[in-house]
């Protein structure tokens, strides 16, 4: 949905490619991906429904999951990717 991912993904632009570009380089884990939405939180000054309400949208097309370090694991890496640049692109944010 368009609106949804304009809505969602668009105010956290810069938070969301931060994520998608480090969880190249990390180990695919519910620990180690909540410790990388950790950072750039802590790095963009947001609180987690600010990046986790995105990353849902993106990879899901919900704005309600269960916990979103436990449904990206479970979608895997290259799932997560794609659909993260894909939601990116689409809110206007391609590289």
């Amino acid at each position: 949905d368009e609106a949804l991912l304009r809505q969602h993904v668009a105010r956290a632009i810069v938070a969301v490619r931060a994520f998608a570009e480090r969880s190249a380089s990390i180990e695919w884990n519910r620990a180690a991906i909540a410790a990388l939405i950790k950072q750039v939180l802590a790095e963009h000054g947001l609180k987690m429904p600010q990046l986790a309400v995105p990353l849902r949208v993106a990879v899901t097309g919900r704005t309600q999951t269960p916990s979103i370090d436990a449904v990206l694991e479970v979608f895997g890496r290259d799932v997560v990717l794609r659909r993260l640049e894909t939601a990116l692109q689409r809110a206007g944010a391609a590289h």
